[in-house]
Parts: C-alpha cells; sequence; structure tokens
C-alpha cells in the first residue's frame, strides 16, 4: 500500500495505490487520522490505483467521513475500480459517500 497526497487550493488530493489489507491497515489508519486532525481542508481521495479494499478499510474511510463531517468539511472518493466500486455498492456504502467518476469531476464538486 502506498499512499501520497498534494495540496491544491483549499483540498488535499490523497492518492491510494494497492492494496487496503491486513498488512496495511494500521498505517492506513495512522495516516488518515494524522490527516484529518494537522488539517483543515477538504479531501478528495482518488482510488484509481486501488487494488483491493478490506471491511477494515472501509471502516477505516468511513470514520474519516464521520470527522471530516464533523469539522464540516468533505471526503469525496473518486475514480473507484469496477471491483472496488462493487465493494461499496454490496455495503451500502454509495449512499455514505459521494462518489465521482474521475479527479477532475472531484475537483469540481468540492469547490461548489
Amino acid at each position: 500500500m502506498e499512499i501520497t497526497d498534494r495540496k491544491t487550493n483549499n483540498t488535499i488530493i490523497v492518492e491510494l495505490s494497492g492494496r487496503i489489507d491486513a498488512g496495511s491497515t494500521e498505517s492506513t489508519e495512522k495516516y488518515f487520522s494524522a490527516l484529518i486532525s494537522e488539517n483543515d481542508q477538504n479531501i478528495i481521495v482518488n482510488c484509481e490505483n486501488l487494488d483491493y479494499i478490506n471491511s477494515s478499510g472501509l471502516r477505516i474511510l468511513i470514520m474519516s467521513l464521520k470527522k471530516q463531517a464533523a469539522k464540516e468539511k468533505k471526503l469525496l472518493l473518486c475514480n473507484l475500480q469496477k471491483n472496488i466500486k462493487e465493494v461499496f455498492q454490496f455495503s451500502g456504502f454509495t449512499n455514505l459517500f459521494k462518489i465521482e467518476l474521475n479527479l477532475e469531476l472531484a475537483i469540481k464538486l468540492i469547490d461548489s
């Protein structure tokens, strides 16, 4: 699992690559917790290179969404691969998250 981020205007774009599984859950959770506590910006999570996510990974994203909402900030997802999108659909999480097809649309939505 590799996580990178960059800041643009009032938004942090997080790029996820690889797998969120038992071996990467702890570091991923620490990353998102620190990112949200240290910043007061909207977040876009680009999942273009995310190959797999387990239930712990879903929990991390839900907790991050709740923390952002408590700060009156947004957390959007974009570029979900077919298998990742299916996990979100089967779990009912597509109703919780704003999910855009690509990064450009996510940036437009978050800036509106």
